[in-house]
């Protein structure tokens, strides 16, 4: 079983190389190149293991395609490379695509999709055969050339694998994987990387009580390094769940915030199924606020999801996606999902970052909330 398979290979890593750091082992499990859990097909969806905003409702990536199209006119109406990460089973791309095909915008886009997977490549270009003129896939932010546009993600953050350290004596340790002969278990060590160390010592807390566990993503630096590098002007439009620092290391939230997920079932056991299992963290998004300013990013919103989307001419567009939505149409559920705190609508946070662009006032997302100051 691939699953036995994966477990071996990480077992192997720490007989060789002595216990791994969390951040190793979920690498691993995620991205591992023969038995990682994104390696799969169908891992999103009803008959996956989670589904996001753009299973819900063709309505979210319509809400969204307002925005990229303010995003154009911000840029001057020239050509306009539209950078997706993370696109799942391609609902947006198609989405967005379809909606903007009859404006002026349409001509001017160039989608960029960046996926690895060469399978999840293949259900993309059948979904979208209508656009394969207007659409790229590449491996990687590294094979990108300079470029005008915006580049956004939804759910993608929460999956870059992290560090988890926790306080004891009055100091944080790192938690590392070990093999105890039988199974996989935690065990403390120290802080694994200089980067680590200048993290905690500069932006965890100092007065969190022994005991406290939390995560670092250090990933954030990197990616939005590669983005900077290549992106001329634009935008990055980031949508995950997560908080602002203040509410990350809030004392309630003691054991950090990582989960797994299995047949729409959340769970704490991240060693039950390596590989066959999703792992993620709740985001930051003061260090992504914070990166993003080193790189040369200002920050121009930060809101919950329900505010952002409703802010995007969201009764025109809903009339126009559902022209005959009523209370009990079967719509409704997906719609609620998006916007209601029991769904997406107050977990999931949305942040808009620009380089070299200049702004009059607010754009278009915030105009019902904009919550810097939190961050």
């Amino acid at each position: 079983m691939k699953i036995s398979a994966l477990k071996e290979r990480i077992v192997e890593k720490i007989k060789t190389k002595g216990p791994i750091a969390f951040q190793e082992f979920m690498r691993m499990c995620l991205y591992d190149k023969d038995f990682g859990y994104y390696t799969k097909p169908d891992r999103i969806g009803i008959k996956g293991d989670y589904i996001t905003s753009s299973h819900c409702s063709p309505l979210f990536s319509r809400l969204l395609a307002n925005q990229f199209i303010e995003f154009w006119e911000l840029l001057g109406k020239g050509n306009f490379c539209l950078v997706e990460m993370g696109a799942g089973a391609g609902f947006s791309a198609k989405d967005i695509l379809n909606y903007i095909r009859p404006h002026p915008f349409y001509e001017k886009i160039r989608y960029v999709i960046i996926e690895q997977n060469e399978a999840a490549k293949e259900t993309h270009k059948r979904l979208l055969s209508d656009f394969l003129n207007k659409i790229t896939w590449l491996d990687s932010l590294e094979d990108l050339n300079e470029f005008t546009g915006c580049v956004f993600s939804n759910e993608l953050l929460d999956a870059f694998p992290v560090h988890v350290i926790q306080k004891d004596s009055s100091q944080f340790h790192e938690i590392y994987v070990d093999f105890n002969g039988r199974e996989l278990c935690e065990k403390t060590g120290p802080l694994s990387s200089v980067a680590l160390q200048e993290y905690v010592l500069n932006h965890v807390p100092s007065d969190l009580p022994n005991g406290y566990r939390t995560e670092v993503n250090l990933a954030i630096q990197p990616w939005l390094s590669a983005i900077a590098a290549r992106m001329t002007s634009g935008f990055v439009l980031t949508i995950d769940y997560g908080h602002s620092a203040k509410e990350f290391f809030d004392l309630s939230r003691n054991r950090g915030t990582l989960m797994s997920y299995v047949s729409h079932r959340t769970s704490e056991d991240l060693f039950a199924c390596p590989g066959e299992q999703d792992i993620t963290a709740h985001v930051n998004f003061s260090d992504l606020n914070r990166v993003g300013l080193q790189l040369g990013f200002s920050t121009i919103g930060y809101a919950q999801q329900w505010a952002f989307l409703g802010s995007l001419d969201f009764e025109k567009t809903l009339k126009d996606t559902y022209p005959n939505l009523t209370p009990f149409s079967p719509e409704m559920a997906g719609i609620k999902m998006l916007i209601f705190p029991q769904g997406m609508g107050t977990s999931h946070k949305v942040m808009v970052q620009a380089k070299d662009v200049k702004i009059n006032g607010k754009i278009k997302g915030f105009l019902l909330q904009n919550r810097m100051d939190r961050l």
